[in-house]
């Protein structure tokens, strides 16, 4: 086996990168399909057929470091954390035993009766917003309707209440910058001690609704935990909740927004979306593909191993670059394209795959539909502001914009 290349020039984390990572993969790929990236300790897998070898293989591959930081944290910020945040892998960092019971808890209380009971409210609120800014000449997107929809579709289903809804989103967005970010000793400390405050609200949450059960996803947690205590107890939910509040909007966040981008910069597309809703469904499954939500996920080798012929040995850190995949010209024809008939696009990776299949997959598809339909019918003339800065959230995980704007009734 080969020892792999380094991975020069690239940091996951430059703001030039964060911009448009797309050609730094490219170059990555056509290099070869493992690279090491001695700043971070981690490789990185490039291609297609690779990361989905390894998101199959449990056997092999730990999801312990999934959502572990990715920078060093300073001690005074552990010491913070130590005091008061008690997670424990539960979902998408848990292996077996572990991972089976809780994946099985969720999936038990969020059905597909559920979701389809949830679509008329879902469809009501984003039309709300919709209508709130289809008159209006320059619109933040984002802001408007990309973050607060799958906000309130994440919330509500947990039960927060709407009035907690900006705090959420602010304790949301510092764990990202926490876990996945670069952030200096300062800006650890004052981020665990949110982070600490945003567990100990799951906690007052879920202990709220062991009280007072009400129509929503973790008071049916609260009911199973007592018919099946054997399967998980309070402090398990404590850590789901406390995971679904973040991973329940921001990937449908981000999907709105970088979706929206590319649909507005291809105007024939967007056209065809207008004149045919039927291709909306795969123009979803197009956006997940060409600009989507997550663009790394990370394992452990649990023993020795190797991909694309090159040796990991165990306990090494792997990054599998879910966008680099998705542009693999292996997998798909003219990767760099977008195009809504893309005929294989649903093959994307950007809700995982195998055991860690994204549970919120169905919901999030659904958020994305309603929007695109909503918009095609409400704001068809709707138009990018040309000549705007684009600004990513700047971290190795999620790809998402922080502003879009837009004319919703066109330039004029």
């Amino acid at each position: 086996m080969a020892t792999c290349p380094f991975a020069k020039g690239y940091d996951p984390l430059d703001p030039a990168t964060v911009l448009d990572p797309y050609p730094v993969f490219g170059r990555l790929r056509d290099e070869g399909p493992v690279f090491f990236l001695p700043e971070l300790d981690h490789y990185i897998v490039t291609r297609f057929d690779d990361v989905e070898q390894m998101l199959l293989d449990r056997d092999t591959w730990s999801a312990a470091n999934a959502s572990s930081p990715l920078i060093k944290v300073c001690d005074e910020a552990q010491a913070v954390l130590a005091e008061g945040f008690g997670r424990v892998p539960t979902l998408s960092n848990a292996d077996p035993p572990r991972h089976g019971p809780m994946r099985k808890s969720v999936l038990t209380v969020m059905t597909p009766r559920r979701l389809n009971a949830l679509e008329p409210t879902l469809r009501a609120y984003a039309e709300d917003l919709v209508r709130g800014f289809a008159d209006e000449s320059v619109i933040d997107l984002v802001d408007r309707l990309a973050f607060p929809f799958p906000g309130y579709a994440a919330f509500s289903l947990l039960g927060f209440p709407d009035e907690d809804t900006e705090m959420l989103k602010e304790w949301s967005a510092k764990r990202i910058m926490f876990t996945y970010g670069r952030l200096d000793d300062v800006e650890q400390v004052e981020v665990a001690h949110e982070i600490s405050a945003f567990w100990r609200y799951v906690e007052a949450h879920v202990a709220a609704r062991a009280v007072t059960p009400a129509e929503d996803l973790t008071s049916d947690l609260v009911q199973l935990s007592r018919a099946k205590p054997e399967q998980l107890n309070e402090f398990d939910i404590v850590n789901m909740v406390y995971s679904m509040a973040l991973a329940g909007h921001e990937t449908t966040c981000n999907t709105i927004g970088n979706g929206m981008r590319a649909l507005l910069s291809n105007r024939s597309q967007w056209r065809q979306l207008i004149d045919e809703p039927a291709t909306i469904p795969n123009a979803v499954e197009e956006i997940l593909r060409f600009d989507g939500p997550v663009l790394n996920h990370r394992r452990v080798a649990r023993v020795d191993t190797n991909i694309g012929g090159f040796r990991i040995p165990a306990g090494s850190k792997v990054m599998m670059c879910f966008a680099s995949a998705a542009h693999d010209p292996a997998r798909f024809d003219d990767p760099d394209s977008f195009d809504v008939d893309r005929a294989d696009a649903e093959l994307h990776m950007a809700f995982g795959k195998g055991s860690h299949l994204c549970l919120g997959a169905p919901l999030g598809r659904l958020e994305v539909r309603i929007v695109l339909e909503l918009l095609t019918t409400l704001t068809p003339t709707m138009t990018l502001i040309p000549d705007q800065d684009f600004d990513y959230s700047p971290n190795a995980l999620f790809r998402g914009l922080r502003r879009l704007l837009v004319a919703p009734g066109g330039l004029g």
